[in-house]
């Protein structure tokens, strides 16, 4: 692989995890902000957790490959396997303590995989097509 593309690939997996780590923050926030008005049991946040982390690894995975890219299983499961050991490494050292080698192995697994889902479909959608008015209307 050439250095130019090997760099490319990496600036792409860089936006990627930009991105999944911003809607993160994000998510975050607004939940912070829910919690101080309303109560919301510790499974109930296990869940939200959950879902925001996959939320955050699909959309750091298409921005990575982008509708119609390419490579998109591999990209995707990168940012999605970075995701999480990112997370579990600022986790760990926030808290002072590592979880279990099984639940960090599944929690990686999941994330590899769902990025490489993410990845492979945004990779196999066809990019939309500007309808024949807009672009005359533009030119124009």
């Amino acid at each position: 692989m050439p250095k130019e593309e090997i760099r490319t690939t990496l600036i792409m997996i860089g936006k990627g995890l930009l991105a999944a780590v911003s809607v993160t923050l994000a998510a975050m926030v607004l939940l912070a902000a829910l919690i101080m008005v309303v109560a919301i049991s510790d499974g109930a946040l296990l869940i939200v957790n959950q879902l925001v982390k996959l939320t955050a690894v699909f959309l750091g995975a298409k921005t990575a490959v982008g509708i119609g890219g390419r490579r998109g299983f591999a990209l995707g499961a990168s940012v999605g396997l970075l995701y999480m050991v990112f997370g579990y490494a600022l986790y760990s050292l926030l808290d002072g303590a590592l979880a279990g080698a099984q639940l960090m192995a599944a929690e990686f697994a999941i994330g590899a995989g769902a990025g490489g889902l993410s990845g492979a479909i945004c990779a196999n959608m066809k990019p939309r097509k500007r309808s024949a008015g807009k672009t005359r209307a533009r030119a124009a």
